[in-house]
């Protein structure tokens, strides 16, 4: 009797701590893809980004109207960088 107790508040300890860090990872695989680098000036941008640009296939996000039209200007001066140009 004493073994079934200990074997099953073990089953539920694991599954409590098992749930808990799977959740925290789904809330950090949606963080990262709730936010971006600018690719211009390196700042972070949350998502919805209220100025975006696509190049190449590829949506940037700009924390602001000047980065974007700087960005605009010369898209691939600023899109060499490989951790820049993750997809949504």
């Amino acid at each position: 009797m004493k073994t079934t107790l200990i074997i099953c508040i073990f089953a539920l300890g694991f599954t409590s701590i098992y749930k808990s860090n799977a959740t925290e990872i789904n809330q950090q695989l949606v963080l990262a893809d709730s936010v971006k680098i600018d690719p211009v000036c390196k700042m972070k941008v949350k998502s919805p980004a209220k100025h975006t640009s696509t190049y190449q296939k590829t949506e940037y996000w700009f924390c602001a109207k000047g980065c974007q039209l700087k960005f605009e200007k010369n898209p691939s001066a600023f899109s060499t960088n490989k951790e820049l140009q993750k997809e949504n």
